[in-house]
């Protein structure tokens, strides 16, 4: 993208209807130097000098060669160069529907649209195709970038478990499924010392772009050894501190007893800021409890807010 040219400038009427000159006179004169064009329609048109005929110099090049100059077809073929090249924020917008996203954009945006066909009701058939192939090009670019962030998340959680099990003194290296294996149903294997030796840690990473979420704790099982005795939960429970300057909202920070089902961990702050806190569980082994491994299955889940 040429820095000196705005996605606010390129993506205007003034600039459409510049490249059309532009595509109109170059025709004519293929051989002319772009300078020496450019004065020739400075002189002949009249309506030149109101254009943004240094913004179309730029749009030629991002428009098929070959793109009808007539109609709505024309500023239809401008539209979508911009908006593949330049990505604007609110062009993501676009899967979420035709009417939401044209309802999201400002006037002058709205006026482009309107005058590229794009917003007709009845809809033509030609209308319905093009706003499925520039939508479709939208999605695969926020696929992308999801899926960027998503793997960036993975080596975070990589980075931290190889950290984590350096300390703890566990000699084996986290996997990383989630790159080599699309079928495993999670992201990392680490591991962590267990009653009966070094246990399977199953991570699912979660990432989002930016946007508030929230961390869910699910106790699936009350605490019980294999002889189905369980332990009280009020004996078990949970409090969630800040750690170096945590953003969020850490929910419990006092001990709370853990019952089985969700329970809210943890709110991240309104941009969503990448973020941690810390879990600490303590359990108090009633006098009358029995000798055994006792255990449970507890998972956290990353949502959207």
């Amino acid at each position: 993208m040429n820095a000196s040219i705005s996605t606010e400038r390129v993506f205007s009427l003034s600039c459409f209807e510049a490249l059309r000159l532009l595509r109109k006179y170059r025709a004519d004169y293929p051989d002319l130097p772009l300078p020496d064009l450019l004065a020739v329609i400075d002189n002949v048109e009249a309506d030149a000098r109101n254009l943004d005929m240094e913004a179309s110099v730029y749009l030629t090049e991002l428009v098929d060669v070959d793109c009808s100059l007539d109609g709505h077809t024309f500023y239809q073929s401008c539209i979508k160069g911009v908006l593949l090249k330049h990505q604007p924020i609110w062009a993501k917008l676009m899967r979420q529907g035709r009417k939401r996203f044209i309802k999201g954009l400002d006037p002058n945006d709205q006026d482009v649209f309107r005058a590229a066909g794009l917003i007709e009701n009845p809809t033509p058939l030609y209308v319905v195709e093009w706003w499925d192939i520039v939508s479709g090009y939208t999605r695969l670019i926020t696929d992308h970038e999801k899926m960027k962030q998503g793997r960036a998340a993975e080596i975070l959680t990589l980075e931290y478990e190889r950290r984590k099990l350096k300390e703890i003194g566990i000699s084996q290296e986290p996997e990383w499924p989630g790159f080599d294996d699309n079928f495993a149903g999670y992201d990392v294997l680490s591991y962590a010392h267990g009653v009966s030796g070094i246990t399977n840690i199953l991570i699912e990473v979660k990432s989002n772009l930016g946007r508030p979420y929230q961390v869910t704790q699910n106790i699936l099982s009350e605490l019980v050894n294999s002889q189905g005795e369980k332990i009280d939960p009020k004996y078990f429970s949970l409090r969630t501190l800040s750690v170096n300057g945590t953003k969020g909202t850490p929910k419990f920070l006092v001990k709370t007893p853990i019952e089985k089902g969700n329970l809210l961990l943890f709110v991240s702050d309104s941009n969503g800021s990448a973020d941690q806190f810390k879990v600490i569980y303590e359990l108090i082994c009633p006098a009358d409890l029995k000798a055994g491994n006792y255990s449970s299955r507890v998972t956290y889940t990353l949502t959207e807010i």
